[in-house]
């Protein structure tokens, strides 16, 4: 009968695997329904947040199968990790938290032996500072808000971890009332560094000569190719970004009070510490840095006989309700991200992340886009595709878009924004970067003699922009320069635009000039320092009419359609074990179905699009 039974799921191999993997699909994801809809959010409830591999994702990756919507809902199902929290899920769930008084603590888990139920490792390495910037200020208003609910002793909020292994985690955790880390482990405090790398006498060395044009001054991409030490301009822009930085870890860090028998922290303490850092934990405890020493399993104790609920069923349990409350008074913001560096192919190219801008303009429940932004910058002519379809949204759709500036947004990725309605950004926000670099190799004899190779080029015409061996000179040259020159003029009349700078206090801020968003508040690069939230709020605000008795509040009006950054799916093993073993690679040629059309799945007050 055994054999009987092979034979036949043999026979009819690719529907047997199709079946097979469609059951998994559909019970995983009948198992995380009933998850959610069991949630009961109790008085006296403590939610818990395990921070998986140290990481706060920005946008959740949505895996495309070749365009096949039903395929592509299971796998996803199937791949993200449960524990998985988004920043905006978790920024959203804190903040509704902080307004409920069933909610009495909080308790965050960040020891590298959590783990997802995936089996990924987690760690306390990947939070950028701008980040646990905009996390600290959800914790803080949280703290203050408890307390007001609770009393004195409200709001605690307790951060354990075995060893912080980056300075911008435990800046995160600055903001908790109780730190409790393993005796053997460390606090990281060492300052803000960063570390540039030189090739030119490589370069000379080996006998390769670059050939490259910068705009302007303070350009520094091109400089560890051209320059064998730092450039002043580019060591004054610098200094003055890692103290700018500096001083905000500092006085942060330093304004948030903890109970202890250690002298109250001070910002001259955390100096102190940054210099003779990092510091093992007990160091750390008699300096008010940390709470205790202590162990993750100790929060079963802290605890106590209130209620867990995690964040993310806490956040989906919430939104139900809120979405319930609220009626027809809603505002619905589309959400869209440009995440990594900007360019004309790929999943995630200029032309996807436009069409994304536009298609979540268009649908007529979104009152106003946030463009979430967390990019060095890339390729000018892809900027200017994303910029074209800021601007259409604006002046031809009659949508706002918000800018909201993450970790980083630079260089191409404020020619993409410039025009936007209005910008937040953290205060650690790198930005800036307005200018232009070009470069490419040329091939001297030197090197073709070492590696022994001969080249010989033949032309149509007499044109050596793309040669390798031979440097551009006289006109050709001045052509070169030419192009980069217009590209410059035209990013700074468009940030002068979007802007409303004149020339000269556009060029005051461009030259390639690296500022944090503090700095660039100041300077009037961005409008508000805020994070996303705040981002959503404004947009929602500006997408209804003025005469309209409506105030936008994340945790009570507002839905977000997220539109996910895609993601080929190509590797099988991101799948968990059992799903890998049950779908073999020849079901992708089953499952591959063309398929234009997408799907809205409505997750009570969070939207994503696929």
């Amino acid at each position: 009968m055994f054999r009987r039974a092979a034979s036949v799921a043999w026979k009819y191999k690719k529907t047997t695997v199709f079946a097979v993997g469609l059951t998994y699909g559909g019970y995983r994801i009948n198992k995380a329904l009933k998850g959610q809809a069991m949630v009961n959010i109790k008085p006296q409830t403590v939610l818990t947040w395990r921070i998986v591999n140290g990481l706060i994702v920005e946008s959740p990756t949505f895996y495309d199968v070749g365009g096949s919507r039903i395929v592509s809902e299971i796998l996803n199902k199937m791949v993200r990790d449960p524990d998985e929290v988004t920043m905006l899920e978790a920024l959203m769930s804190l903040e509704m938290a902080a307004k409920d008084p069933r909610v009495e603590a909080i308790a965050i888990d960040l020891t590298t032996n959590s783990k997802s139920s995936s089996g990924k490792a987690g760690g306390s390495a990947g939070v950028s500072m701008a980040q646990a910037q905009e996390l600290r200020t959800a914790l803080l208003s949280f703290r203050e808000q408890k307390k007001q609910q609770h009393g004195p002793d409200g709001g605690r909020v307790y951060f354990y971890v075995d060893s912080f292994d980056s300075q911008a985690t435990y800046y995160l955790a600055s903001a908790c009332s109780d730190i409790i880390v393993q005796p053997t482990g460390y606090v990281p405090l060492t300052g803000v560094t960063t570390q540039h790398f030189f090739a030119r006498r490589f370069l000379d060395m080996i006998g390769v000569k670059p050939v490259a044009e910068s705009r302007k001054d303070f350009k520094s991409v091109m400089s560890m190719f051209t320059e064998s030490t730092m450039p002043e301009k580019q060591r004054e822009n610098i200094t003055r970004l890692l103290a700018s930085l500096n001083d905000m870890l500092v006085a942060d860090i330093a304004s948030v009070k903890r109970e202890g028998a250690a002298p109250p922290l001070t910002e001259e303490i955390v100096r102190a510490a940054m210099v003779e850092g990092p510091l093992l934990a007990p160091d750390a405890v008699n300096r008010n840095l940390i709470s205790r020493c202590g162990y993750a399993l100790d929060v079963d104790s802290v605890i106590g006989p209130r209620s867990k609920c995690g964040i993310s069923l806490y956040g989906l349990a919430r939104g139900i309700e809120t979405f319930k409350a609220s009626g027809e008074d809603n505002t619905t913001v589309g959400l869209v991200f440009l995440i990594g560096t900007i360019g004309r192919t790929g999943t995630n190219s200029a032309r996807s992340v436009a069409e994304s801008l536009i298609k979540t303009a268009m649908d007529p429940s979104v009152s106003a886009v946030v463009f979430r932004i967390d990019s060095g910058g890339g390729d000018a002519i892809a900027s200017d595709t994303i910029a074209c379809a800021v601007d259409h949204i604006q002046n031809t759709i009659g949508k706002p878009v918000v800018a909201s500036y993450g970790t980083v947004a630079a260089s191409g990725a404020i020619f993409a924004s410039a025009m936007c309605r209005k910008i937040f950004a953290d205060p650690a926000t790198i930005t800036g970067s307005i200018g232009v670099a070009s470069a490419r190799p040329i091939f001297t004899k030197k090197l073709l003699d070492y590696v022994g190779l001969d080249i010989e080029e033949l032309r149509s015409v007499d044109n050596r922009s793309r040669s390798l061996i031979e440097e551009p000179s006289g006109a050709e040259l001045q052509r070169y320069k030419k192009r980069v020159d217009a590209i410059y003029d035209d990013f700074v009349s468009r940030v002068a635009k979007g802007r409303k700078y004149t020339a000269e206090e556009a060029e005051a801020v461009a030259q390639g000039q690296v500022f944090t968003g503090a700095q660039a508040k100041e300077n009037g690069l961005v409008d508000e320092l805020g994070g996303l939230t705040r981002a959503i709020e404004a947009a929602a605000q500006l997408g209804r009419s003025p005469s309209d008795n409506y105030k936008a509040d994340i945790t009570e009006n507002i839905c977000v359609k997220v539109i996910p950054m895609k993601t080929q799916f190509n590797a099988w093993q991101q799948l968990n074990p059992t799903a890998s073993q049950m779908l073999q690679a020849e079901v992708e040629h089953i499952l591959l179905e063309d398929n234009p059309h997408g799907v809205d799945a409505k997750l009570d007050n969070i939207y994503f699009k696929r």
